[in-house]
């Protein structure tokens, strides 16, 4: 099934996926100021709802080029080159430059603690998120950047998605969207309140972010089915959204909340004057994903209440989008250059004529 690949100047792919990673910050700031989040749909935080965003708008794309290049090796080797050097970066900056300047501990006991090494394990997507003596008395202590637990549930996901590539489910949309369904009803099953046969087992992220993955999975390879009705389909997500909204009990809530990869994959695949132009600036989202929580938790622990819950988070968004706009131009967008490109078609032989 042939895809127009989507591109930076032609959707609006980059606008939501900077607004899902600035929903996560300000998230964030409620619960690092000592306040509960902004909930979304009753259940779920604001920032954890942008983080579903970012998973399905991942599923989509990521789909896209495992389409093109289903070749294992350079699919693994892109999506380290867009997840590590930025990591890696954030990692080397918290554990040696804002770990010894916070810390309670001597520098020498700072650099002696097994804490301050093991936390490079994150490089290995198992995330060791505590360095010693840092933020103690923050309501999130000693944790310099809480959001990086997500990233080995993505990496996961990509895993996921090229086995289920190479054994061939992905020849078989039905199976796949078998597969999804069964994901979003786990969900639904687990977030209703009448289903506390599942709750009692204890929430399960990988599956409750995979859902969202893989409905962005699904919308890729069922594309041709709403590609040409774009208008049509944002209008009959806003419409189904708000009388799910305007009905608020349990069921429809979660119903509603189970359309977030649809309503935002379509949203994106659109081309909206301005919103399709932000991708200029460079994809900041990732950037902004990954600084923002070390950025948050040294503006607090450095004033705390002696400014106000509004200044300090505008001196964060400031600092964040800088550091953001920094890593995309320095580290990622260089590392990105390096990516295996598809090998081309050979072209086929024409035999010589007697």
């Amino acid at each position: 099934m042939a895809q127009a690949e989507l591109t930076h100047r032609t959707n609006n792919f980059d606008f939501i996926r900077v607004i899902a990673a600035t929903s996560v910050l300000i998230s964030h700031h409620f619960a690092l100021s000592g306040m509960p989040e902004p909930l979304v749909l009753k259940f779920q935080t604001l920032g954890g709802y942008g983080v579903f965003i970012f998973f399905a708008i991942s599923g989509f794309l990521v789909a896209q080029s495992w389409q093109r290049d289903p070749n294992v090796i350079r699919f693994a080797h892109r999506r380290l080159l867009r997840i590590w050097p930025g990591m890696l970066c954030v990692l080397l900056l918290c554990a040696l430059v804002l770990g010894p300047a916070v810390t309670t501990l001597s520098l020498k006991e700072y650099f002696s603690n097994g804490l301050t090494w093991t936390y490079f394990k994150t490089l290995l997507f198992q995330v060791q998120p505590f360095l010693p003596g840092v933020f103690p008395d923050s309501p999130v202590a000693n944790i310099p950047n809480g959001v990086l637990w997500t990233i080995p549930i993505e990496v996961h996901c990509y895993g996921y998605l090229a086995i289920l590539g190479v054994v061939g489910v992905l020849r078989w949309r039905w199976l796949l969207l078998a597969m999804t369904a069964a994901l979003a009803g786990y969900y639904y099953v687990y977030h209703n309140a009448e289903g506390v046969f599942l709750a009692g087992g204890g929430r399960m992220p990988e599956v409750e972010f995979a859902t969202f993955f893989f409905s962005g999975v699904l919308l890729h390879y069922f594309r041709e089915v709403w590609s040409n009705w774009t208008r049509i389909a944002i209008s009959f997500g806003i419409i189904l959204l708000a009388s799910l909204l305007l009905i608020r009990n349990d069921h429809q809530l979660i119903a509603a909340f189970l359309l977030t990869p649809f309503f935002f994959v379509v949203l994106g695949s659109a081309s909206f004057p301005i919103l399709n132009r932000f991708g200029r600036f460079g994809d900041m989202s990732y950037g902004i994903y990954i600084y923002a929580f070390p950025v948050q938790q040294t503006l607090i622990w450095l004033w705390g209440k002696s400014i106000s819950f509004g200044a300090s988070l505008a001196l964060a968004l400031a600092i964040t989008g800088v550091l953001a706009w920094i890593s995309w131009h320095v580290i990622e967008q260089p590392a990105l250059r390096l990516k295996p490109r598809a090998p081309k078609p050979v072209p086929a032989a024409v035999p010589a004529s007697a």
